[in-house]
């Protein structure tokens, strides 16, 4: 659900038919993040058709993988610690 860009949404509301295309786009990075409980990261998934990152890591990394992995994220992720990067794109297109 995050393989395109605002071009790409511009672009295909041009290729329905729309003559009027608007685009907004607001960005925001925040250097902080507010701590999180890994369980709940591990239970989380960033999309509904993905599995949650503790079933992901269960499919497709042996234990010690898990463990090296679950070592250096989980105390940024309890912290707070980690930039978080935000973009919005309001599109509005009329079609006469």
């Amino acid at each position: 659900m995050v393989d395109f860009d605002e071009r790409d949404l511009v672009r295909h509301a041009e290729q329905a038919g729309f003559p009027v295309v608007d685009l907004e786009l607001r960005v925001s990075v925040t250097n902080t993040r507010q701590p999180v409980p890994w369980e709940i990261v591990l239970r989380s998934s960033g999309n509904p058709l993905i599995p949650p990152l503790g079933e992901a890591l269960d499919r497709v990394l042996s234990p010690r993988e898990i463990t090296e992995f679950t070592a250096h994220f989980k105390p940024l992720v309890e912290s707070g610690g980690g930039r978080r990067r935000r973009a919005l794109a309001y599109l509005t297109a009329v079609k006469q």
